[in-house]
C-alpha cells in the first residue's frame, strides 16, 4: 500500500511543561479555536484518525464528541507511566497498515501538511523542521536529504518535528520511552522538510506560535 488511510494523533501526556494544569489539546490558540480543533481539520481528508487520550480523558471526550463523527478515540491508561510509544501501539496494534503519526501538540500548516503524508511512496518518513523549540532533537542530513543521525548537542539547522509516516519494518516498541531513538537502527531514512510546524511543549514554544498563526 502506497497510500496513508491511518493518522494517529497521540495527546495522552500531561503536558506539565506548559503549565497550564490541562490537556495541551485543549489549550485555546485563538478565542475559539483550540490545538485539537486545528489538528482536525488538518486531517480532515485521512479516512481512519485515532486519537489517543489520557490525562483528564472525560474533559477531552466532552469536547470532542461532535467534531467528527468517526473519529476514533482510544484511551491511554496508564499515560503517567509510559510514552508516546505506546499510545501509538494501541492505535495501531489491530490495523495492518502504514499511518502517520502526530503528536498531539503540534500546529501545522494545512497544506504542508497534506505535502507530507502525500509524499508517502511506500517507504518510512520522518518530518523535519527549521530549528525553533526551546528543546530540541536535532536531525542530521546527508546530501540526499536523508536522516543519518540524531542529536540533542549541537544545535543543527533542523530538528526532530514529531511527526512521521511509518511502514515496516519500523515497527516501534510500545515501551520505549522515546519515540525517534527506535528510528535509529533503520537509518538512513527520508525526511520531509515541514516549516511552518510549531510545538506547544513549553511557554515559550507556545508564545513562539502565537507569534505565527497567519502561517497556519
Amino acid at each position: 500500500m502506497t497510500k496513508i488511510n491511518h493518522a494517529v494523533i497521540c495527546a495522552a501526556g500531561l503536558g506539565s511543561r506548559l503549565g497550564k494544569n490541562m490537556p495541551k489539546t485543549l489549550v485555546n490558540v485563538t478565542d475559539d479555536k483550540k490545538i485539537i480543533d486545528f489538528q482536525l481539520e488538518m486531517v480532515e481528508d485521512i479516512e481512519l484518525v485515532s486519537y489517543v487520550i489520557g490525562y483528564q480523558c472525560e474533559k477531552v471526550m466532552e469536547y470532542v464528541k461532535d467534531k467528527r463523527e468517526d473519529l476514533r478515540i482510544i484511551h491511554n491508561p496508564g499515560y503517567e507511566h509510559n510514552s508516546t510509544s505506546y499510545s501509538i501501539y494501541l492505535a495501531t496494534k489491530d490495523i495492518d497498515e502504514p499511518y502517520v503519526s502526530i503528536d498531539g501538540d503540534l500546529l501545522i500548516n494545512k497544506e504542508e501538511f497534506k505535502s507530507f503524508y502525500k509524499s508517502f511512496k511506500g517507504e518510512t518518513i520522518l518530518g523535519i523542521t527549521p530549528a525553533k523549540t526551546e528543546d530540541g532533537v536535532y536531525a542530521i542530513l546527508n546530501d540526499k536529504q536523508e536522516i543519518i543521525s540524531f542529536q540533542r548537542q549541537p544545535k543543527t539547522p533542523h530538528e526532530w518535528a514529531n511527526i512521521a509516516c511509518i511502514e515496516k519494518p519500523v515497527v516501534l516498541d510500545k515501551d520505549a520511552p522515546y519515540v525517534y531513538p527506535q528510528f535509529e537502527k533503520h537509518l538512513p531514512l527520508k525526511s520531509f522538510n515541514i516549516n511552518n510546524l510549531f510545538e506547544v511543549d513549553t511557554p515559550g514554544d507556545f508564545e513562539f506560535a502565537l507569534k505565527n498563526l497567519d502561517k497556519l
